[in-house]
């Protein structure tokens, strides 16, 4: 005698009309379920508590978008017209339209020009770091799982110490200028750059691997072949990205006296010289432009 086991199948949803179907998708605002009412509730909660924490007091003087836009309006008032502070020696006087204008070479283009060259070398330095250390740090090329889990939490607490922390222990430890910079990009770049490395070498194809493997090469031979070969465009990619971080980065630095724009930026805001801080900020603009859309063409070369 053969007994057969038989599964309640699932009832299947009621079928719907074309007409009803062609009103859902139209309707402007879709029928709010329990869930998303919770959510919404929840979303808006959260929201609520923040805004308690982070809302307008009495010491910003401000109770509204007016005062806002009035602040802030006459903010910008003060920083035109847009003026420079240049180097000892180098201004002349020129009249130009009946008028005396005073030219030279501006401070800020050689603060910027140091600040971008704080990033280039931060930046490498925190390349070459973050080669090996993402090999340790990702689960397909980890000698051991203790190892692995080891160097994540040395990288998890490097990248919860910003920048400009890492630019005071620096200044701390070796002194003003534009080295103690430097140690902060790369200390403060490591963290997350070796993590996003190992992150690409998590990615690659491992049958590629097995392959070279599979010819006798050696552990590293593997690594120079399968490996790097197919984690290279994402490793370029993000090293550009940090560039144009660092970069960012380096101009606020000087605050605490590790050199790059954020010095003279510091010295214009404390001194309440707008104008400067101006010109200041377009030389910055202009800057970061000419770095972006030159590391977008990097990465259509090379990605």
């Amino acid at each position: 005698m053969t007994t057969s086991t038989q599964t309640a199948a699932k009832p299947l949803p009621a079928p719907i009309s074309p007409e009803e179907l062609r009103a859902r998708m139209l309707r402007p605002i879709p029928t709010p379920s329990l869930r998303g009412v919770l959510i919404f509730v929840a979303v808006m909660t959260v929201l609520a508590w923040a805004w308690s924490a982070s809302r307008p007091t009495a010491i910003n003087r401000v109770e509204g978008i007016g005062d806002i836009l009035g602040a802030m309006g006459d903010l910008i008032g003060r920083m035109f017209p847009i003026n420079f502070e240049f180097a000892r020696g180098t201004e002349n006087t020129i009249t130009l339209f009946g008028r005396e204008m005073v030219i030279g070479w501006p401070l800020i283009i050689t603060a910027t020009i140091e600040t971008v060259q704080m990033a280039i070398i931060g930046t490498l330095g925190a390349v070459i770091f973050s080669v090996p250390v993402s090999l340790l740090a990702a689960r397909n090329t980890s000698p051991h799982p203790i190892i692995y889990q080891s160097v994540r939490f040395v990288l998890n607490f490097m990248r919860s110490i910003p920048e400009l922390i890492w630019a005071i222990l620096f200044v701390a430890g070796v002194g003003f200028g534009a080295f103690a910079g430097v140690l902060a990009l790369v200390f403060g770049s490591l963290g997350s750059l070796a993590r996003i490395y190992a992150e690409a070498i998590e990615q690659i194809d491992p049958q590629q691997v097995l392959a070279v493997r599979a010819t006798g090469a050696s552990g590293v031979q593997a690594f120079v072949y399968a490996v790097i070969p197919q984690a290279l465009p994402l490793l370029i990619s993000y090293s550009i990205i940090f560039f144009e971080s660092n970069v960012r980065h380096a101009t606020i630095l000087g605050l605490v006296g590790a050199g790059g724009l954020g010095v003279k930026l510091w010295e214009y805001t404390g001194l309440g010289d707008y104008q400067r801080l101006m010109g200041t900020i377009v030389v910055l603009v202009v800057a970061v432009t000419i770095i972006d859309r030159f590391s977008s063409w990097l990465r259509q070369r090379f990605i």
